[in-house]
């Protein structure tokens, strides 16, 4: 019996390159498995096997001059090698990954027309880009999900090089992609809506049949009349920190922000630096002014163009924070600024 075949996508850190440091490495050509597919292969029990595996630097991947620049040869080695599935990453929710693993699937499918599949938590800002261009099973937050994330990311790349029809999206552990696909039910609509009423009085779980969003709409700000008389503060999300991260900022999933005092002797690549775990921070690392520009910030007060400026910064790391937690952060940085005066700010991210 001949085995499926399954050709894998991977970034700099599963290949086991390294970090940010190898996140500009370019295309790289693996023969079999490497990385999560060793985990996932032997999940398949023989019927399925990986003669490929492609990677690319996390930064190289997402310009898109270099995406363009090595499509050609993705698409050659992916015909050749004559996958029944591709599967990319998990990505977990590292957004870049993300992007570039929802980039992958999207070229191959589109291209080639083999179906494709990846890995993120529901969170990652690359979900709702490609959501409807490929099926994404839902992981956990981190790397430390893999053990519990792969089996779902095998699971449902086998059934798609089977050809096997995919039930509905809770069945099947992907994301849902907004479709929706009539279903014949023995039991009448009116049957299943008392039995959802039923499981709701008694605080028992159920599911709704059609799910509604609830997009949160939020006003936009009142426009300011006169900057000149307005007192601005300095907000990033960029992650940038006194050296050494005194407060202690989680790169990810921030909990917190830190306040920290802003002056133009010390303010450099001596006495900052930036603890972001999302994205190349290099540049910043070399001159915190990409990230806070308080030169140019002062440059408008000197000529009258704003009223005043605090003499700090407010500073998180934007990655990997849910809803909620973004929502306390913010409001305690907002209620902080208004205490102090503040009626506006610049506010920087990555």
């Amino acid at each position: 019996m001949t085995k499926l075949r399954a050709v894998c996508y991977i970034n700099q850190f599963f290949a086991g390159l390294g970090g940010e440091e190898k996140a500009h490495e370019g295309l790289l050509v693996y023969e079999g498995a490497k990385g999560p597919g060793l985990g996932m292969q032997p999940m398949w029990k023989g019927e399925m096997e990986i003669p490929l595996t492609l990677a690319c630097g996390d930064n190289f991947f997402n310009l898109e001059e270099n995406y363009e620049a090595v499509k050609p040869e993705i698409l050659r080695l992916v015909r050749e090698a004559a996958p029944d599935v591709v599967i990319a990453g998990p990505a977990f929710n590292a957004g870049r990954y993300g992007v570039a693993c929802g980039k992958f699937c999207d070229l191959i499918t589109s291209e080639l027309g083999i179906p494709s599949v990846t890995g993120m938590f529901p969170t990652n800002p690359a979900v709702e880009m490609y959501l409807r261009k490929t099926y994404i099973v839902a992981t956990g937050e981190t790397a430390g999900a893999m053990r519990t994330s792969l089996p779902k990311l095998a699971a449902l790349a086998l059934r798609l090089a089977q050809r096997a029809p995919l039930g509905p999206a809770a069945a099947e552990g992907y994301l849902p992609t907004g479709v929706r696909i009539n279903e014949v039910d023995e039991r009448s609509a009116a049957c299943r809506v008392v039995d959802m009423l039923m499981s709701k009085l008694r605080n028992e779980p159920y599911r709704t049949e059609i799910p509604l969003r609830k997009d949160e709409k939020v006003p936009a700000a009142p426009p300011l009349p006169d900057y000149s008389k307005v007192k601005f503060g300095l907000v990033t999300m960029g992650g940038l920190v006194p050296k050494g991260n005194p407060d202690k900022l989680k790169m990810y999933a921030s909990e917190t922000y830190g306040t920290y005092p802003i002056d133009l002797a010390t303010f450099d690549s001596a006495h900052y630096e930036s603890v972001h775990g999302g994205y190349d921070t290099t540049a910043v690392n070399k001159d915190p002014q990409r990230l806070v520009p308080y030169t140019a910030a002062l440059n408008l007060l000197e000529r009258g163009l704003i009223g005043s400026l605090t003499p700090y910064f407010l500073s998180t790391c934007g990655i990997g924070t849910n809803v909620g937690m973004a929502k306390k952060i913010g409001g305690e940085m907002a209620r902080q600024l208004k205490e102090d005066g503040v009626s506006a700010v610049f506010l920087s991210s990555t």
